[in-house]
């Protein structure tokens, strides 16, 4: 990732469209100009795959450490975990 660009809540309205486009050549956070917190994010599509690739394994990793005590199988561990999954709407 390339480095990250911050532009107010303002700015980001203005532009929009222009920066969509930046957005290919990095992330671009969307900052309340006021209170400094980050309000959104603009992210290229490559970008935002590899983010939800790493959410999944973050995902994947919890789900196996709250059932590593449970004495399943690993065949079991993994049909748990795609049940938790589907039914949260992945």
């Amino acid at each position: 990732m390339d480095k990250v660009r911050k532009v107010s809540v303002a700015e980001g309205k203005r532009r929009f469209t222009q920066l969509l486009r930046e957005a290919q050549e990095g992330p671009i956070l969307i900052v309340n100009a006021r209170s400094r917190r980050l309000a959104g994010a603009l992210l290229s599509p490559a970008d935002y795959a590899r983010f939800s690739r790493l959410s999944a394994y973050f995902e994947a990793l919890r789900i196996s450490q709250k059932l590593s005590g449970s004495g399943l199988t690993v065949d079991e561990l993994l049909t748990e975990a795609r049940k938790e999954l589907e039914g949260r709407g992945h």
